[in-house]
């Protein structure tokens, strides 16, 4: 996954996509897959627009009986998945009385269309949502999920999970399902789930004598880790990315903090926004992390793990003789935070509350999310993912793309590496709020006079409260 000069420490995917429910579009740029993704979900189609039927044509979903005696549940996504075409022909063969139509806006190759197919997909999917019609099933990584929640537009997985005996939830991660909850409640069943953390120069880090303890460090804990590093060690800088980036991405790792969107509420002019800003701003000051567009050599990098392939790459694209001796850390938290990983969702998939077939569109779920599919990425069913660090694990080593920075270098898989990643992916516990918003556009278009000495911390704080405030209320 390619990184942008300006933005090193965060991963493409955090800069994906907008959420258009509240207002502001996405720029072509955003809101495609990157190389992880891509692995794992492949757009698909003839090159048409093949949005969610009309309301007129829909009417609350699926649930018409065929000639056949078949129940229809309407499945709509904004990309065309390979793993669910391929569920849908299994469940299908399983259950012959349940016939599933999908329905997707993003046809593979259809770069250029992107923004209109994506407004598209979402105004009609709001209109049908919000008018109590539209499908069975909506794939929601690209739609408004707080507004559906706030309208009861979405059935309660959490009661559909208690009220299922065949539903277990010891064979799920649930720290992934727990930490996914609005209003107390699971409205959205991630099939996958990405993670997030930091790549240490292993080598450069002991040769320094700095001794780190990742298991809960806050960021204040951390900005001292990097300072000693900067004092102690050979290279120039411990981190790499623009002032307003890496505020924003804290910001999006401690979301909640900050933002309510069910409530509608912001909380930007509060001590910990302002503490926030001037800590970085003292980084950046004491030359501890750097701006710089060139790649200078760090003892750390921030990176998103879109599979365990990804996972055994992070860092390999870095400037030769960087990254050697790789080890993976966790991310800091914010005060007060629990200690945990960061992760964000993948094919989040929500029930139309409204839908006739709900009980059908219920089981299609349980399938998805059962040891029987491999989605990509790390799966929400632990059986389907102890499968995928097995074969890791037997086939032994990764290769790395011939174009990359690696140039086709193969990369030892070791039980160390697993056992690492197995621990990062069952102590994940803080989303990450991977649509920006207005919000995350604000944050860094504001918070650039203060890291250019031009306004104080606390105007720039106002400024993004009442903006965001603003926003919200839209």
């Amino acid at each position: 996954m390619k990184l942008k000069p300006i933005g090193i420490l965060l991963s493409a995917s955090m800069l994906a996509l907008s959420i258009t429910g509240c207002s502001g579009g996405v720029s072509p740029g955003q809101g495609r897959q990157s190389a992880g993704e891509a692995s794992a979900q492949t757009a698909g189609g003839k090159g048409e627009l093949a949005p969610p039927k009309t309301i007129e044509e829909q009417g609350r979903g699926g649930g018409e009986t065929s000639q056949g005696g078949k129940k229809t549940i309407v499945f709509s996504t904004f990309y065309e998945t390979d793993f669910i075409k391929d569920a849908k022909a299994k469940y299908e063969a399983k259950h012959p009385n349940i016939q599933i139509q999908l329905t997707h806006a993003q046809a593979k190759g259809d770069d250029a269309n992107w923004e209109a197919n994506h407004e598209k997909f979402v105004k009609t999917t709001n209109t049908q949502m919000l008018a109590g019609k539209g499908p069975d099933l909506l794939e929601m990584d690209q739609l408004p999920i707080e507004q559906y929640v706030n309208k009861r537009a979405l059935a309660n997985m959490s009661d559909l999970m208690k009220n299922d005996p065949s539903f277990k939830r010891e064979q799920y991660f649930t720290n992934i399902l727990d930490n996914v909850k609005l209003s107390g409640s699971v409205y959205g069943m991630p099939v996958r789930f990405y993670l997030y953390g930091l790549i240490g120069d292993e080598d450069a880090i002991s040769k320094s004598g700095v001794k780190i303890d990742d298991t809960s460090w806050t960021w204040d804990q951390f900005t001292q880790t990097m300072k000693a590093l900067k004092q102690k060690g050979d290279r120039e800088y411990a981190f790499l990315s623009r002032p307003e980036y890496l505020l924003s991405s804290m910001v999006k790792t401690d979301y909640a903090a900050y933002v309510d969107p069910i409530q509608r509420k912001a909380s930007f002019d509060s001590p910990r926004f302002i503490g926030l800003m001037t800590q970085l701003k003292g980084m950046y000051d004491d030359e501890v992390i750097s701006a710089a567009v060139n790649f200078p050599k760090t003892y750390f990098i921030e990176d998103m793990f879109s599979s365990i392939r990804n996972y055994i790459l992070s860092g390999t694209t870095q400037n030769p003789g960087t990254f050697l001796n790789r080890k993976l850390y966790n991310r800091p938290v914010a005060e007060g935070q629990q200690p945990g990983g960061y992760f964000r969702t993948e094919s989040t998939i929500g029930i139309n509350a409204n839908s006739s077939v709900q009980k059908e569109a219920w089981d299609f779920v349980k399938f998805l999310v059962s040891d029987e599919v491999q989605p990509g990425g790390f799966p929400l069913n632990k059986k389907a993912y102890d499968k995928l660090a097995q074969q890791a694990l037997k086939d032994g080593a990764v290769k790395a793309d011939e174009e990359g920075q690696a140039h086709g270098k193969v990369f030892k898989v070791t039980e160390a590496d697993m056992q690492r990643l197995n621990k990062l992916v069952n102590e994940a516990v803080h989303q990450v709020e991977f649509k920006p918003s207005k919000v995350e556009e604000i944050i860094r278009e504001e918070s650039a006079a203060f890291f250019k000495g031009q306004k104080s911390a606390e105007a720039v704080a106002k400024l993004v409260q009442n903006r965001v405030s603003t926003y919200l209320n839209e």
